[in-house]
């Protein structure tokens, strides 16, 4: 048995301490998708909190023959994340040029000899400009590494749907960093 699943173990027997552990071990993934999903720093950090208070409130109905810790989690945290956006979008006005706010610890996201520094943060202005199923989708394929099995899994979709979906958020992505939308951009013509 692998430790994250003692540690659910015990967490489904009410051992705090083993869920401080779990709580350890995956602060940061959870936190990493947050800021993606969502883009703010205090969004992010309640959203991990949420999550987290999900898992211990949902521990009894954990499954490890129905998914793996780490897919359940991602569902968790993927959800609570949309239903935070869809919150502080009802709240603020969509702003023109927003950006993400990625801690300073995220240049592991890509490789930074690859993409430069402004190149990734135009590329994640877009992402933040995906809607939720593209963006969602994308995150938990490119920054995750999940298998699009197991995106399926976390989102409760067919596979042919992420498959899709992953086409259609590239196509996109490939669209806005072109040249012609990068000439466009630096012009002030919105995109069509």
């Amino acid at each position: 048995m692998d430790e994250t699943n003692e540690l659910i173990q015990r967490c489904q027997k009410g051992d705090i301490k083993a869920f401080e552990l779990l709580f350890l071990k995956y602060k940061g993934l959870v936190f990493r998708n947050a800021i993606l999903m969502i883009g703010n720093k205090e969004q992010a950090e309640d959203v991990l909190q949420d999550v987290f208070t999900a898992v211990w409130n949902s521990r009894y109905s954990f499954n490890p023959k129905k998914a793996s810790f780490i897919t359940w989690l991602h569902k968790i945290t993927m959800n609570r994340c949309i239903d935070s956006h869809r919150r502080e979008q009802l709240h603020q006005p969509y702003v023109e040029g927003k950006t993400i706010d990625l801690p300073t610890d995220s240049s592991h996201l890509l490789d930074e000899a690859l993409i430069n520094k402004l190149e990734y943060e135009r590329l994640m202005r877009v992402v933040s400009r995906l809607d939720d199923k593209h963006r969602t989708a994308l995150i938990l394929r490119y920054f995750n590494d999940l298998s699009y099995k197991d995106i399926a899994d976390v989102l409760g979709i067919p596979l042919g749907t992420v498959k899709s979906r992953i086409y259609n958020a590239l196509c996109l992505l490939r669209e806005q960093m072109s040249p012609i939308a990068l000439e466009n951009n630096t012009k002030g013509r919105r995109q069509p």
